[in-house]
């Protein structure tokens, strides 16, 4: 019998076990019929317990609230008359009904037996693009009003609100999704299916819903509303060469445009380079409005010459920014339609040939079921097919894998799907663009590849450009992993596993194929190579213990350099390296044969015989791959490339990572790629050292030619009026003291600044470790008890998320490194103090930066001046661009580094920043600046 009557139930509890004598301290239940919310019903009840105090505060809810509250005893008649013949609902379904049910029987009830659904598993399926599942991300997102948080009414009647709304999004699905939707749900931990069922049988008894943006294709139900524009046509219109002009452009977007005369100028710079096929390098201060400084006249030069232009960037938020918010404004400003468009990798895209397959898998574990509904719900929504837009889970992503868009030989996998394949239409799109967007890693993987993409493209401009060098020597270099190789092997699997060997030699069986070595000649040699290959990985670990006992902690990455040092260690991995290389050799021959024999039998082949060959080559591919590694990598090293290993902090040998990368993979980026462009505009806000890019430009390799235009333009804000520069006087010398001592001093300094400033408090380190004790140190101080306190790395989630939730409390310190130096916005008074626990070098011993110095080195200059110094100033740079981001933002800038004014140094990095005004002041005077400036 279909359920008609949910109660959507919320607790607020002294803990998590009813069991150790956690109890509950309010109940909240909601009833709904008919998608109406009929009853509401909530108590504070008498725990017969304290309130510890993290729950005090989390809920607001106080043993003096409680007092004379009833106990649950006399509250228990009440829940069991609302949950008869009803559907238990609540936002994380499991600990609500555990715990309730614990409670019942300690009372004498038998519990609850009927069905329960969980809406965080609901939202995941229907919200597949959410950011978060949390119930407050989730209400604000659906546009409901949620006063108190953690307070068991409020939670229940927000949860009944998102229920309904759920319900209301899931009845709306065609009827094909729902199908499909019905059998994988069985597989699901809450009794969805009976929800799903429900849908089905209203829609079969209802008038058909017509949607004009859904087609039924194959099976499926796609969103069609994303045609690929015509081609543009009409006159080529003129670039406003004139200030007047210009202004008067900018005025239709901006109802009181600022006039930016960096951006102008920037503008020009940026046509003539493209107008005469030369390059520039242009350094654009932050409020300069570096983004419509190249969009615009790169829209005119793309309409002159017919073809796109394209932009690569670093960060997603920025390409974000770029199609969001600043085409808009481009649009607005110009007399005729400017389309734009983002492109990615090809394995970023969803194949829908690869998806219908997988539709009919009968065997779905919880993740994949949870995955496959996900992106049913999502090809109802999305245009693009770009994976970015989902929110999967951990097995999700394993799973995307096997789905995602890749290049075959086996035409007639694709020939269905190739009007609707969503790269296809990707590629379409940006042919008759005049913007296409892109990242930094789609242009270097066109850079690797034999067929390029962009070949008829002319003009490029690289934004963020300062990444470029780093992004190419990551992307130019080699990774090979433990976990991959296991992966890989697990893939192929012994026969009686029933993995690719085992469906491969069904196949020879079935079309009578002759091979001269039996598939357990492939068996033995896998299992030689998985024993061999886990040695090699124990001999590594070895290596990476040694290096970190001398060095005095557990390093993240250590140079193999075949020194006389290491060559003990490394003699037995590369005899191991031979013979592994034997095996993958061996296995490779006798499963290519296999495949090829099969291959020239294409057309008595079924479909999914031919996905399965599919499958095989992109096993081979990765055997190759694993084969040419180990041998560059223990038996013929190259001299213009940097080997090296990473570990975790406990140095398993399943941890253990191989990277090959060149040392100078700018060089070899502009001499092989960039300069396949007519025109090459990189720009960025911190390109320059000292008002010279002779630094950029050695790192990239680019000439010292009279060709290349350059220009800097200075942020348009008024930096000594919005910021206060404070040198912490009582931090002791990071050179004469041990990283604990440090590590102490950085902590009381952060403690008295966040409480001066009211948190809104980002500290960047150069180092996880670090950064890690610092944290540590200033949670187990309890001085700041009631800040939420972010590590990077140690509170968990994305970068994006961590400051999502840094943003959302007032009283917060967020602590970060690396990627945080740069590219992160956070306008406003969300942040108002910068701290800066070190002056950011790179390690002398990080295998890219030694490498570099020893190159230096060897041509007679030295290091320190020529890399590391000019490097850190750069970074210094980015790193205080992360405070004012608005021309309104006030800030605090205190850097904790004693070097600032100590070393010989100290003066350039003050200089990099040369509009501010520091001062030197101790601890409490510290405390008494920041809470005067703000």
């Amino acid at each position: 019998m279909i359920v008609q009557r949910y109660v959507v139930i919320d607790l607020e509890t002294t803990g998590n076990s009813p069991k150790k004598g956690d109890r509950i301290i309010q109940f909240a239940g909601v009833v709904i019929e008919n998608d109406r919310i009929i009853e509401e019903f909530s108590t504070f009840i008498r725990p017969g317990v304290e309130i510890p105090v993290f729950i005090e505060e989390l809920t607001g809810i106080n043993d003096l609230m409680v007092k004379d509250a009833p106990v649950f005893e006399e509250v228990a008649p009440k829940i069991v008359e609302m949950l008869s013949n009803s559907c238990f609902v609540a936002h994380n379904v499991l600990f609500d009904l555990s715990f309730l049910q614990e409670e019942l029987k300690r009372c004498g009830y038998d519990g609850f037996f009927g069905s329960a659904i969980d809406t965080v598993e609901l939202s995941k399926l229907l919200l597949p693009t959410s950011d978060s599942y949390k119930l407050s991300y989730l209400a604000k997102q659906e546009g409901f009003t949620h006063t108190r948080p953690h307070r068991a009414d409020s939670d229940a009647y927000v949860t009944a609100m998102l229920f309904i709304n759920l319900k209301k999004k899931l009845f709306s699905l065609p009827l094909l999704t729902l199908k499909h939707m019905y059998r994988l749900s069985l597989s699901l931990k809450s009794e969805l299916a009976e929800l799903v069922k429900e849908s089905i049988d209203i829609r079969k008894k209802s008038s058909p819903i017509h949607n004009p943006n859904i087609e039924i294709f194959r099976g499926l139900a796609l969103n069609n509303s994303d045609a690929i524009p015509p081609n543009s046509e009409g006159d080529n219109p003129e670039y406003p060469a004139a200030r007047s002009e210009k202004l008067a452009m900018l005025s239709k977007a901006f109802s009181n445009p600022e006039i930016r005369e960096g951006q102008l100028k920037m503008m020009d710079i940026v046509y003539h380079s493209f107008e005469k096929s030369t390059h520039a390098i242009i350094e654009a201060g932050t409020g300069i409005g570096k983004s419509l400084g190249y969009l615009l006249p790169a829209v005119y030069i793309s309409k002159t010459t017919g073809t796109p232009v394209m932009i690569g960037t670093h960060t997603l938020q920025l390409q974000e920014q770029l199609l969001g918010k600043e085409l808009p404004k481009l649009r607005a400003m110009l007399p005729f339609p400017v389309s734009a468009v983002l492109i990615k990798g090809r394995s970023n895209y969803l194949s829908l040939a690869k998806f219908e397959r997988s539709l009919r898998e009968k065997e779905d574990n919880y993740e994949t079921a949870l995955t496959k509904i996900q992106i049913l719900v999502w090809l109802t929504e999305t245009v693009t097919g770009d994976r970015d837009e989902l929110n999967l889970t951990s097995g999700g992503q394993l799973f995307w894998e096997r789905l995602q868009s890749e290049e075959t030989i086996y035409k007639g996998l694709q020939e269905p799907w190739v009007e609707k394949d969503f790269f296809e239409r990707a590629k379409k799109k940006a042919a008759k663009a005049d913007i296409i967007v892109t990242n930094h890693s789609f242009l270097l993987a066109d850079y690797r590849s034999e067929t390029t993409f962009f070949s008829g493209i002319l003009n490029l401009v690289l934004d963020e450009a300062h990444h470029i060098e780093k992004a190419a020597s990551r992307y130019l270099g080699d990774k090979l992993d433990y976990i991959t190789v296991k992966t890989m092997l697990n893939r192929i699997g012994m026969h009686d596993q029933k993995q690719l060997l085992y469906r491969l030699e069904k196949m020879v069986q079935e079309y009578e194929i002759n091979c001269d070595d039996p598939y357990q000649s492939i068996e033995r040699e896998i299992n030689d190579f998985s024993y061999e290959f886990e040695q090699m990985f124990y001999t590594l670990a070895r290596l990476a213990e040694k290096n970190a006992s001398a060095a005095g902690y557990n390093r993240s990455a250590i140079r193999i350099q075949h020194s006389n040092e290491q060559r003990g260690f490394l003699k037995p991995a590369q005899l191991l390296a031979e013979r592994l290389i034997h095996y993958l050799a061996e296995i490779y021959k006798k499963i290519l044969f296999r495949t090829v024999q099969l291959q020239n039998m294409q057309e008595q082949l079924k479909k999914n015989q031919l996905f399965f060959l599919n499958e095989i080559d992109s096993v081979l591919a990765g055997i190759l791959q694993v084969k040419s590694m180990l041998h560059e990598f223990f038996l013929n090293p190259s001299e213009e490339n940097v080997y090296f290993l990473e570990t975790n902090k406990t140095v398993s040998h399943s941890s253990i990572s191989l990277y090959s990368q060149p040392i100078d993979a700018g060089e070899k980026l502009w001499k092989e790629y960039l300069t396949r462009y007519d025109s090459v505009v990189m720009t960025s806000a911190t390109l320059s050292v000292k008002g010279s890019f002779r630094f950029f430009m050695d790192q990239l390799g680019v000439p010292k030619e009279k060709g290349i235009q350059k220009a800097i333009f200075p942020s348009s804000f008024d930096y000594r009026k919005n910021v206060k520069a404070l040198i912490a006087k009582e931090m002791p010398d990071i050179n004469r003291v041990t990283a604990d001592e440090y590590t102490n001093a950085l902590a009381k300094h952060i403690i008295s600044a966040a409480s001066a400033s009211k948190g809104r408090m980002l500290v960047l380190f150069t180092s996880n470790e670090m950064l890690r004790n610092t944290y540590e140190k200033v949670k187990e101080s309890g001085r700041i008890e009631d800040f939420s306190l972010f590590a990077q790395g140690v509170s968990g989630g994305s970068r994006s998320r961590l400051i999502r939730n840094f943003q959302s409390f007032e009283k917060a310190v967020l602590f970060g490194t690396a990627s945080f130096w740069d590219g992160i916005d956070i306008p406003g008074e969300a942040l108002s103090c910068l701290a800066i626990a070190r002056l950011p070098f790179s390690p002398p011993d990080e295998p890219i930066t030694e490498a570099k110095c020893n190159k230096i080195r060897l041509e007679g200059k030295n290091p320190f001046s020529v890399y590391a110094l000019p490097e850190a100033l750069l970074r210094f740079r980015q790193g205080f661009g992360r405070l004012i981001r608005t021309r309104d933002d006030k800030g605090i800038l205190l850097v904790l580094d004693r070097r600032i004014v100590s070393a010989k140094y100290g003066e350039e990095f003050r200089r990099a920043l040369p509009s501010l005004e520091w001062m030197e002041a101790g601890q409490l005077e510290l405390s008494k600046e920041i809470d005067d400036w703000l």
